[in-house]
């Protein structure tokens, strides 16, 4: 049984044993490499127009440009999108949330457009074709403290990261009172510690449990920033589902909060 491990947060890296451990996944598991045309941390929707999403360039102190998502406009339809994600979370749609941004739009990667350039690709696409979207959650390769990296093999790295991913997600939903008064997460600074144990549901479907801690810096007004402990518990269950579920989540402000 794996214990809930910690790793030393003193000089954080990327993630060293990356490319070792997508060198020995399977083609379908290899998320932390570019599988196809998705790299990491992206994910692909298919909207009509209006497509109600309210983008705004990207945060003070990206050099690289690009626009994220800022809002949504009620009716539209990415509203529509994620009421039915929400309504059958294990179907592996993914919901668009405030932060994602938007990497291409059709097989045009606008990652690097200025929000004018972007909106008027927008505009000039087809109002009545379906237009395929990709974003991604802007986190990339994550820092992992040293002493955690080692110690973990590829399916509890694997696991690890997409809890992590899954936890960013629901605190930038910001559907909780808490998520809400910290602001904006920007980004994940590192992954300390992480434990994964094997489970099986009332039900008696398998799956595995991962207990993660990680550092998240976060924003209320885009100029200053902080820093916040997030914990977070997932659950994937090994039914052909993809997806993780989050059924613990908390997050502490460093000393002054």
């Amino acid at each position: 049984m794996n214990k809930f491990q910690r790793g030393s947060a003193s000089s954080p890296q990327i993630f060293r044993r990356t490319d070792e451990i997508a060198s020995r996944c399977t083609p379908d598991k290899r998320l932390f490499m570019t599988t196809g045309t998705l790299g990491l941390g992206e994910y692909t929707v298919t909207l009509t127009k209006p497509l109600g999403v309210i983008l705004e360039e990207c945060e003070a102190g990206n050099s690289g440009g690009g626009v994220q998502v800022a809002s949504f406009a009620e009716g539209g339809a990415a509203v529509q999108h994620n009421e039915q994600a929400m309504r059958n979370n294990k179907s592996g749609v993914t919901m668009i949330v405030r932060g994602d941004r938007l990497v291409r739009i059709g097989n045009e990667d606008v990652s690097t457009y200025d929000f004018d350039s972007v909106m008027n690709t927008l505009i000039d696409a087809p109002a009545d074709e379906e237009l395929c979207l990709t974003l991604s959650d802007g986190l990339g390769r994550m820092d992992m403290a040293p002493n955690l990296a080692k110690k973990l093999d590829t399916e509890d790295a694997i696991l690890i990261d997409e809890v992590v991913r899954a936890a960013v997600r629901e605190i930038r939903f910001g559907n909780s009172p808490q998520a809400q008064s910290l602001g904006d997460l920007l980004k994940v600074e590192i992954v300390i510690g992480a434990g994964v144990r094997k489970i099986k549901t009332e039900q008696g479907i398998e799956g595995r449990r991962c207990q993660v801690r990680f550092f998240a810096i976060f924003s209320r007004d885009t100029v200053t920033t902080f820093s916040c402990s997030v914990s977070a518990t997932g659950i994937k269950q090994q039914n052909g589902s993809e997806s993780v579920d989050i059924v613990a989540l908390s997050c502490a402000k460093d000393e002054g909060w």
